[in-house]
């Protein structure tokens, strides 16, 4: 059941039909056949149109002389007639708004919904301040799926001064699916006020909160609806969204294990359990997490499971990132699209340089990669690096600095240049390679080489 459905739901038919009548829950009754012979019932429907200062119309002697002497007879006889005299009154000049309010409440109440929407707007042409006019338009318009007239009359009816829960909650609705964060979270502590225990308000909540990247405000509230219905994945499941946005990831780790255990996880977030495993070095929980995501070939977006290879490789577990490319082989053959076949390819000569397993019989295929897509700096850095090993520096020279050309892996081709001029013992232009790498983008292992590659310059000089 979707959020909008939970919503609706909560506005029971019954609550709908006191509100056109400008009734209180605390006054409404089971009614009788016929609710029009009924003094009690008559007497509240007159009573409502006692004047609300500005948002109700101001009713005058003759119009409720005309209610009472001959309205409520004819709706106690005959309904057909009663909206027929309805209709001519409307249609007078001058005619107070609350009888098109009356006829569109006759209306709506025979299914007649379009026919509801005309009178309702009618009633706020002859009084714009009509505040139970915008409040049963905007629920009529959220019945029949105008989402953006329900948010006008809603937004209306609340500076009009409504407090109606449901009116809250969906515009917290409302609101959500317009990203509107702030109003949404507003809205839903508003509907909250008046019924504490609403699970699914509460959630709403959750989600506006978590939408505005307040990740500890967000775990307490999903603490809260875990513990009431643990069953709810989506609960363990967005909770996970904000300990990542806190950096915690060995509890997003632990949601989205109950999750797996519950059987609901998705691909999805098999990848970003697998990808906590390989960053906590805990790689043999990761590779069987990542096998388990492709094994959902259909309900994952393949390009996630490839990523997942290329960080095993970046780690240096090349022999589980191969295994990881051998289960996507396996479960996507050869449907896999141009783009994604290349990357692959790509990470399998990557594998095979790791293993130290460089030989001639790679340089062609990495030739015509590069060739097919020339901006591709990771291929163009491999190629550089297989002839640097095979001894034709110079090719490798001037791959590295086309690599270098390409502002995305300047960076990393500056690490690979200066690594590779160290084993042409050529330390200083090697230095200055490193250093500019650093200097663009800062890592460990650069540092590492750098720190070694001025020992060495030291001790040889």
């Amino acid at each position: 059941m979707t959020l909008k459905t939970k919503i609706f739901n909560s506005v029971s038919i019954l609550a709908l039909a006191v509100s056109f009548f400008g009734l209180s829950n605390s006054q409404a009754q089971v009614p009788n056949a016929n609710p029009w012979k009924n003094p009690d019932f008559i007497d509240r429907f007159i009573g409502t149109y006692t004047p609300r200062v500005t948002v109700e119309p101001r009713i005058s002697q003759a119009d409720k002389t005309y209610l009472e002497e001959e309205l409520l007879p004819a709706l106690q006889s005959d309904r057909v007639a009663a909206q027929q005299l309805l209709i001519s009154k409307v249609a007078e000049q001058d005619s107070n708004a609350s009888f098109d309010m009356i006829l569109a409440n006759m209306y709506y109440q025979n299914g007649q919904l379009q026919q509801a929407v005309q009178s309702y707007e009618g009633a706020l042409k002859k009084h714009k301040q009509f505040l139970r006019a915008h409040e049963n338009l905007g629920f009529l318009y959220f019945q029949l799926g105008n989402m953006e007239k329900t948010l006008m009359h809603f937004n209306e009816a609340v500076r009009l001064g409504a407090v109606d829960k449901n009116i809250f909650a969906i515009l917290a609705y409302l609101f959500f699916e317009k990203e509107q964060y702030i109003a949404a979270e507003t809205s839903y502590r508003s509907a909250l006020i008046y019924e504490v225990e609403n699970e699914d308000w509460e959630y709403g909540l959750a989600r506006s909160i978590l939408a505005q990247r307040k990740f500890q405000d967000a775990i307490g509230l999903f603490d809260r609806l875990i513990q009431g219905a643990p069953e709810q994945s989506e609960y363990w499941r967005l909770q996970a969204e904000a300990f990542l946005g806190l950096g915690d990831t060995a509890s997003a780790a632990s949601n989205f294990e109950v999750i797996r255990r519950l059987g609901t996880i998705s691909a999805e977030n098999l990848v970003t359990l697998g990808d906590i495993y390989v960053e906590n070095k805990f790689i043999a929980a990761s590779l069987e997490v990542y096998k388990e995501a492709i094994l959902k070939k259909g309900r994952l977006n393949v390009e996630r499971p490839i990523t997942a290879a290329a960080t095993l490789i970046e780690a240096g577990f090349v022999d589980e990132a191969a295994e990881v490319l051998a289960e996507i082989d396996s479960a996507y053959g050869g449907s896999l699209d141009s783009k994604l076949a290349f990357d692959v390819k790509k990470l399998k000569a990557k594998i095979q340089a790791g293993k130290g397993n460089a030989s001639a019989s790679i340089i062609p295929t990495l030739e015509e990669m590069a060739a097919q897509n020339p901006l591709d700096g990771d291929v163009l850095i491999l190629l550089a690096d297989y002839y640097s090993e095979a001894g034709n520096f110079e090719k490798a020279e001037f791959l590295y600095e086309r690599a270098q050309s390409i502002a995305q892996y300047e960076a990393k081709a500056l690490y690979h240049y200066g690594k590779a001029l160290i084993g042409q013992t050529k330390y200083r232009e090697a230095i200055r390679s490193l250093e500019r790498a650093q200097d663009i983008d800062p890592q460990d292992l650069v540092e590492e080489y750098l720190i070694a590659a001025r020992n060495v310059y030291r001790a040889v000089r």
